[in-house]
Formats: C-alpha cells, structure tokens, sequence
C-alpha cells in the first residue's frame, strides 16, 4: 500500500517529492515502530487528500510513495537518494534519523538539524547502546556541531542530558511554547542562523500530548496539541530551508484501538507535502 495520493509506479518520474519508509526499530527498548511506516500509509488512506484549510488538492503536488529502504548501522551503509526531488522519511524508531543525516551532511546538503521532540535525546549511552534512539540528538550534534542543532518542545530529559546542553543548544522547550505561543517562538526561530541554511527537520510524534498520540515509546504528559504541531510545521517550512524531514517513533502496537497517533502522523505528512509545496 503506497502513502495516499501518491502518483503511480508508471508516473513517478513527474515527482517533485518522494515519501520513503524506514521501518527499523532496532535501537528502541520497545519493539514495534518498524511498523510504523506500513501503519502511517494504511492511516492516510483514511484522510481526504484535499486539504479542506488551504482548499488545496495534495496529489496535485506530485509526489510519489518509494516504498521501503532498510538500514543495517554499519560502517558500509551506503545510502543512494534522487538529489532531484525533496524527501519525507517516515520510521521507524528516532536512531533512523542519524545515518540520514549523516548521509546529507557528509554530501553537503545539509547544515542544521532542527527536532521537534518531548526528549532531549542526549544520553551518551542508552542501555549499552550508543546508537539508542535516546541518544541521537547527542550522535547527530557531535556530527553537525551542537550550535547547529535547535530542539523545540522538549520536557523531558536526564539531569546529565541537561548539564550537557544547556549552554551548547538552542532550546525551545515545551514551557517556552505553552506560555510564549507558537507564533513567538517561531520569530525567535527565524533570527537563528541564516535562512538558507539547509535544514534537516525531524518529528518524533511523542511531542504530541499522550492523550492524541498514545502509540509511542516513551508517552510524556503535558505535550503539544496537534493544531500547535502544524502551526509549527508550518512556520518552520516557511522560514527555513528544509531539505529534509522525517516522522518517527509511530508504534501501532502501543496505539488505540482506532489507530490515532497513525493518522495524526499521516495528518503530519500532507502538512509537510503541502508547506514543502507552499514554500
């Protein structure tokens, strides 16, 4: 099953945009987000693909579902992409996101790497794993620069985590949202750095509030509605240059009987097709 409003095999060669799945979940402590992927598509064929806010049809951007790719962490991945066309990556546990940005850094496509996450994700070590998807930001700031990462919506981390990066990495954390609003925090956003500076955007759908995401890993109370999650994406898209993007740590096995953190994580792919088209 392809994402939906996806352009067919025979006329993917017309995408301006491809969606690609990355159904691994071998660094997370609780099995179940490679699934991630197959549940997204199978949810977004649930969601009108006109966009009823922009009266906009999204099969009208052209953008074509690839399937699958498999990532093995080893020394050798070797990681081939279209340059031509802007990618959405949907995992997939949140360890997927460094190898892909790893692979757009090292090419040179990609600067800064912006997350939107309940988790610091700074643990050096995670249950004897280095590649844990609790420490990926940590991984991918020793890779990019940790002045070059900015993490929105945080509210949860070690004591260890914090001491680390309090001083090294812009923060917006989910207190700064609540009481400054989405439209003043993304003003402050648009002053860091410059704004062709090529982003990597990641979206670990745990930022969402529990209580419309419960199908993650790691729920933490108090998160962000989705109504302030597309505000977001949409701003972002707007005022950086993001290259690409990601949606991880969907885990249909710890999810409602209705599949609702799958579909808000569908939901959150048509806004990133859309500001993507808009921008």
């Amino acid at each position: 099953m392809k994402f939906a409003g996806s352009l067919s095999e025979a006329d993917k060669e017309k995408a301006s945009y491809e969606i690609i799945g990355v159904p691994y979940d071998g660094n997370a402590f609780k099995k179940g987000s490679r699934e991630g992927p197959k549940a997204i598509r199978r949810a977004s064929q649930r969601l009108e693909t006109f966009l009823w806010h922009e009266k906009h049809e999204l099969s009208d951007l052209l953008y074509y579902d690839c399937g699958d790719i498999n990532l093995d962490f080893g020394q050798n991945q070797n990681l081939v992409f279209d340059t031509r066309r802007e990618k959405i990556f949907i995992g997939g546990d949140h360890s997927i996101s460094f190898p892909l940005v790893k692979h757009f850094f090292d090419s040179g496509e990609v600067e800064k790497v912006m997350v939107i996450d309940a988790h610091a994700d700074f643990r050096n070590v995670y249950k004897r794993k280095k590649l844990s998807n609790a420490c990926v930001m940590r991984r991918i700031a020793e890779l990019v620069g940790f002045e070059n990462i900015i993490e929105v919506g945080v509210r949860s981390s070690s004591e260890e985590e914090y001491a680390l990066i309090k001083d090294k990495v812009m923060i917006y954390d989910a207190g700064m949202v609540r009481e400054k609003g989405v439209e003043r925090v993304l003003e402050e956003i648009e002053k860091e750095g410059r704004r062709e500076e090529k982003t990597y955007l990641s979206i670990d759908i745990d930022v969402l509030d529990p209580g419309i995401a419960p199908g993650v890993e790691n729920p933490e109370p108090c998160g962000m509605s989705l109504e302030s999650l597309i505000a977001l994406i949409r701003g972002i898209m707007e005022q950086k240059n993001v290259v690409a993007s990601d949606v991880v740590e969907v885990n249909p096995r710890l999810d409602n009987a209705n599949g609702i953190t799958s579909i808000n994580a569908a939901r959150i792919v048509f806004e990133l097709l859309n500001a993507k088209h808009n921008k």
